[in-house]
């Protein structure tokens, strides 16, 4: 994770460069005023004036350069945080689909929120207030030894001992942010659970209950946020007492200095001015290295959520299914649960296959492994004897179309909830709306493929949705489409029609694992298969 934010470094080495030339300014500036105090103590005007016509030319350059400095350090937290959530979501979709349909999708919702932006307040801006703030207090220094080593050394020295207690101090931070991330990762989860769950909860009056815990989760997560700000307010209250204590020690230092005749007033209001301009980049950086040390545990978090159970190696690409799906002594268990046992069947291209079972019996994990959702705990499964393990998932995927009985609905137009923001013509269009049975659908509404759908598919009922699966896996014109229980929300007039005519595809291989069974079309399937007893045995 914390690797994709090297693509932002650009942003702040420019960062840099410009701090650097809007400190030199300051410095400048400076200096240019110590010689006009020196300048009216000595009573004269002329290099008074000249003193005073270069600070303006400074002030004059100081502003576009800050508006500069201003502009790029957006540009740098822009550039951190979009390629953190792109790097993230692109990762999150590397994920293996078992893997992910085992985890709670909450921890993802609370990494990509509350996670990214713990590592935008404190490692993306740490990381420029260190800079910053490390140019800060190096053009400081170089100001000092301009005028007097030795006040440079005292206040180096005092500065040194006020940095080392800020960091003794800041080191229980990290321990506490990495707790509250753990803490935000529970509370999203539970959020997400009893919105989901809002009518049973209602049904079934736990009301209460939901309060009582959300109000348990909300105070950990407070408590813990006010432990950390009482450790901000400590290491702040520490840095400002130490601050106070080396300006006065150093104003002392230099009056001594100044008394021996060892520096003029002037450089006395520089060196004080400046060792403010040391002190507090120290300070900033004391208080910011906890900060960014506090993300330690965040990223190893995020990053632990990305780590697949089993990472194959992909490089077998198909560019077309030619001739069939080989299941060779498959077997296969959750845990300690075997769901099957040597499992040997093909599936022939452009045959036509139904799958029965009794519930529990295995049919939903037989889909899944042609999916190649799962891999095999022992045999292999072949596509046109390339062992789909090893073939690269884009490809494998572009070769099946899957209509499920639970269908995600974009929120979005039909015609895109359709076509899956891909290019189709008007007649194919046209042709997988006809053939799903969604024709009426579609012109019983005014704004017809463009009308809205909303929040996945609550304005349509679950056979519309079911249709608009089916004509989806049409468009796409697969060549294996395989059907989970899609026919379950249809009335039987449709899920007939809409079973004909899949059957009806030539060279198209249709799989289609289902419960309602109609006598007229299952004398039309090549072959059944009974899914039972960690076996598939073939029924005709």
């Amino acid at each position: 994770m914390k690797k994709s934010l090297t693509k932002s470094i650009k942003w702040l080495v420019i960062a840099a460069l410009v701090a650097a030339f809007s400190h030199s300014i300051d410095g400048l500036l400076s200096i240019q005023m110590m010689r006009a105090i020196d300048a009216v103590t000595q009573m004269d005007r002329s290099a008074f004036v000249s003193q005073l016509v270069w600070m303006v030319i400074l002030l004059l350059m100081l502003v576009p350069a800050n508006l500069l400095l201003a502009f790029i350090r957006g540009m740098y937290k822009k550039s951190a945080v979009v390629h953190a959530k792109r790097y993230y979501v692109s990762r999150i979709f590397e994920k293996e689909i078992h893997k992910f349909q085992s985890e709670n999708t909450a921890t993802y919702l609370s990494a990509l929120t509350n996670d990214i932006s713990n590592i935008e307040m404190n490692y993306i801006d740490g990381r420029y207030e260190v800079v910053y703030n490390f140019i800060s207090f190096l053009i400081g220094i170089i100001v000092i030894a301009y005028v007097s080593p030795t006040a440079l050394g005292a206040g180096v020295l005092l500065g040194a001992v006020g940095v080392l207690i800020s960091i003794i101090m800041g080191k229980p931070l990290a321990r506490h942010q990495t707790q509250r991330s753990g803490f935000y990762k529970s509370y999203t989860s539970y959020i997400k659970e009893f919105l989901s769950a809002f009518h049973i909860i209602k049904a079934n009056n736990l009301s209460q209950k939901v309060r009582d815990d959300f109000y348990s989760k909300s105070k950990d997560i407070q408590d813990k946020g006010y432990d950390i700000d009482v450790i901000i307010s400590y290491i702040s209250a520490s840095q400002n007492f130490i601050m106070l204590f080396i300006m006065y020690g150093l104003l002392a230092f230099s009056v001594f200095l100044a008394i021996k005749g060892q520096l003029t007033l002037g450089g006395v209001v520089l060196i004080v001015n400046n060792m403010e301009k040391i002190m507090n980049p120290l300070m900033q950086i004391s208080e910011w290295l906890p900060k960014i040390g506090s993300t330690k545990g965040v990223f190893a978090n995020m990053d632990a959520l990305l780590v697949n159970d089993d990472e194959n190696f992909e490089s077998v690409e198909i560019e077309k299914f030619e001739d069939s799906i080989q299941f060779e002594a498959v077997s296969f268990s959750y845990d300690a649960q075997q769901v099957f046992e040597e499992v040997n069947f093909s599936i022939v291209k452009g045959k036509k296959y139904l799958i029965v079972g009794p519930s529990g019996g295995g049919k939903s994990t037989l889909l899944k492994l042609l999916r190649k959702y799962f891999n095999p705990t022992s045999g292999i499964i072949k596509m046109d004897h390339n062992n789909i393990k090893h073939v690269t998932k884009e490809t494998y995927f572009h070769q099946l179309a899957n209509i499920e009985q639970q269908v995600f609905i974009f929120e979005d137009t039909l015609r895109n909830n359709l076509c899956l923001y891909k290019d189709y013509s008007e007649d194919e269009i046209s042709l997988a709306i006809d053939r799903a049975g969604l024709t009426d659908f579609m012109m019983n509404h005014p704004d017809g493929l463009e009308r809205m759908l909303y929040d996945n598919g609550k304005n349509i009922s679950g056979g519309e949705k079911s249709r608009i699966a089916i004509a989806r896996g049409l468009l796409q014109k697969a060549r294996i489409i395989v059907l989970d229980e899609a026919f379950s929300s249809l009335d039987a007039t449709v899920a007939k029609e809409i079973e004909k005519t899949l059957l009806a595809l030539d060279g198209v291989t249709v799989v289609n694992v289902s419960h309602v069974i109609f006598d007229e079309s299952k004398k039309k399937y090549d072959r059944i298969f009974m899914v039972k007893n960690k076996g598939v045995y073939a029924l005709q």
